[in-house]
């Protein structure tokens, strides 16, 4: 075995590379979502599941979050964030837009979301022009809402499209200092 062979001998294989661990979004996440679902148990069922073991949650909605770029569970905090949305686009209280939206569309998805109608908002075609864009049509609707304290917040997901939904003075103040406390955004609209 020569004096090499023993050295070779008593080498330890390199460590291997630590698993990816998620740090514990669950209570903000649920909270974020209970404000944001007025406390949708399907939603909040998901949003457990989803945190509590987010790789998994990665594994078996892998194809949303391709169409996200995120073909890896290297970021198991943006795992839970994104899933987060998902969750609660699924269940219709928030919609995503392209930044180029049309006016139609995006005055129809917006009309349907469970949170729009539960604060009974009217969304007339005649305040918005269809040659602005989302950006200008949220502001409008904000100060049309002015009155019942209702704006359109953003979720941020560092994309070109917006995660759209209304939300009260308050239920904004919080979302933003949740949102804040896991290093996440969640802002007017107008301002995203």
């Amino acid at each position: 075995m020569g004096l090499f062979g023993i050295f070779r001998a008593k080498e330890t294989p390199p460590p291997e590379p630590p698993k990816p661990e998620a740090k514990d979004l669950g209570p903000v996440l649920m909270e974020i979502a209970r404000i944001i679902s007025s406390g949708d148990e399907a939603v909040l069922r998901d949003i457990t599941a989803c945190t509590e073991d987010p790789a998994s949650w990665f594994t078996a909605h892998q194809n949303r979050y391709e169409e996200r770029g995120v073909d890896s569970v290297g970021d198991l905090d943006l795992v839970q964030w994104l899933g987060l949305v998902d969750i609660l686009e699924e269940h219709g209280w928030v919609c995503e837009r392209d930044w180029k939206d049309e006016l139609e569309d995006f005055s129809y998805f917006l009309q349907n979301l469970h949170g729009f109608q539960k604060l009974g908002l009217e969304l007339d075609p005649d305040w918005l022009d269809e040659d602005e864009d989302i950006s200008a049509w949220c502001g409008v609707l904000t100060e049309k809402w002015a009155v019942q304290g209702v704006r359109i917040a953003a979720i941020g997901i560092d994309s070109d499209s917006y995660v759209l939904f209304p939300a009260t003075a308050p239920q904004f103040d919080e979302l933003q200092r949740l949102a804040g406390e896991i290093d996440q955004c969640i802002d007017a609209a107008e301002r995203m």
